[in-house]
Order: structure tokens, then sequence, then C-alpha cells
């Protein structure tokens, strides 16, 4: 792995060395995938590490934008389409769409959350070995839990993807009708382990993200207008509070 390092440290320079880079796409993640671009990277959707075992994070200085995604992870609970019926059962009515739901929500395990006419609230249950989603009515009545993750798949998540980290900073600028980056700092973490992880989780540092919403405009006439899409269930943690969950290499 050491050697690894070594090779994406001296990649980051060469990018670093071409100084303001124009970005490759758009969208809140266009200063990773212009790295990963300018890296030779070809963009996938795959479960592992981004280069030879080290997850790639990027972050743009003095930019307001507070989480950082750690990882997307689907739950393992009883139902095959779990976040689509959360979104039908839990979630709110579109302002344009009246007859279609979305469901928005940051839920963590140190308080309950208010999202739409429930509380939800993350139960980190040990002797299970399983991170419940924990729902109840607006009288604190437990109405559902049937949303879960199991250790054994936060485990897997941590082994394929977060084991090592390469934390990126980079500088943006806006030109005439584009974006502009340049990148400055590459520094190398290795995670503690999942009992810190969840340690975390059960604190509300680390807080699951539901982003399911639906699509507003047709798209090939139609087909996909009120269709649902899901930006994917998300770990996400804030910028400061990162090196809580990994130590420096």
């Amino acid at each position: 792995m050491k050697e690894n390092f070594q090779e994406l440290k001296e990649k980051f320079n060469e990018i670093k060395n071409l100084g303001w880079v124009k970005s490759t796409s758009h969208g809140n993640g266009n200063v990773g995938l212009t790295f990963e671009t300018l890296l030779g990277k070809e963009r996938e959707n795959f479960p592992v590490a981004d280069y030879k075992g080290i997850e790639i994070k990027t972050s743009i200085e003095y930019y307001s934008r507070p989480y950082i995604t750690l990882f997307s992870s689907s739950p393992d609970g009883k139902y095959i389409f779990q976040t689509n019926i959360l979104k039908e059962k839990y979630g709110k009515k579109d302002n344009t769409l009246k007859n279609s739901k979305k469901f928005y929500a940051r839920i963590t395990g140190n308080k309950f959350k208010k999202i739409n006419n429930y509380y939800m609230k993350l139960n980190i249950n040990y002797k299970n070995k399983k991170i419940i989603l924990e729902i109840y009515d607006l009288n604190f009545n437990l109405i559902d839990n049937d949303c879960f993750w199991d250790f054994s798949s936060i485990q897997e998540k941590i082994k394929k993807k977060m084991k090592y980290l390469a934390y990126i900073t980079a500088q943006k600028r806006y030109t005439y009708k584009e974006v502009e980056f340049k990148y400055t700092n590459i520094e190398f973490y290795k995670i503690k382990d999942l009992n810190k992880f969840l340690n975390l989780l059960s604190k509300g540092i680390i807080k699951i993200c539901f982003k399911v919403g639906i699509h507003k405009k047709g798209i090939k006439k139609g087909i996909k207008k009120g269709k649902t899409y899901d930006h994917g269930t998300g770990f996400e943690i804030k910028k400061e509070h990162i090196f809580m969950l990994y130590e420096k290499i």
C-alpha cells in the first residue's frame, strides 16, 4: 500500500503543477470528477475505492458545503425497495406533482429528528448487530423499524471502499462561462475501525441521509416525469469531523 500512496502522491503533484484547470463536469461533485479525469480514471459506480485501494475525497477551500459522503449503502431491511417504501409512507407531497412524494431526511443516532409528521432516530443495536431506523408518531409511539443495515454490510463497505483515504483540497474560480480548479494539497489517512464508526454514528457525528425525489421534467416524451429517482442513501460526516474517524498516515 505504501507504493500506492507514493504513486498517487506523484500523480497529484503532476496535476497540482498544471495550475488552474477547466472543470470537466457540472454539479456538486465536479471538483472530484475533474481530478479523477486528470488522473486518467473513468467514471464508475463500483463499491470499491477509487484508486488502488485508496478512496479519494476532494474539498474546495473556504466552501460552505459542510458534508462529505463517506459511502452510500441501501438498507438491508426486509423489503427490497425499502427507500421507495419510506418515500411513499413517510414522504412529503411534491408542490408541483401533487400525486407524487419525495423523501429527504438527514437522521442521527443521538436525538429525534422531526421529518414531515413523524419523528425518526437511529438505534445502534449492538445485540442484534444492526443499525435500525426507528420511526415514531408525534406522540413518540414506535410505528416502524423495518429499515436497517447489518453491521456486516457496513464492515464490508469500510473494507472495500473506505479503509484508506486520500483527502485533497482545491481552490475554485469562475471564468467566462467556465469553472476552474487548482488542486493544492493531499493527505493520506487510515480508518480506525468499525467500532469507532458506530460510536460516531451513535453520537450524531456520522449521519444517514436519504435523497429520494421525483423527476420533474419529461424525458423521452414524458417517460420519466413523476418517476422516482434515488440519489443513494449516504453515510455523511462534516469535513471538520472526518479526522475523528481516520488517523493520519
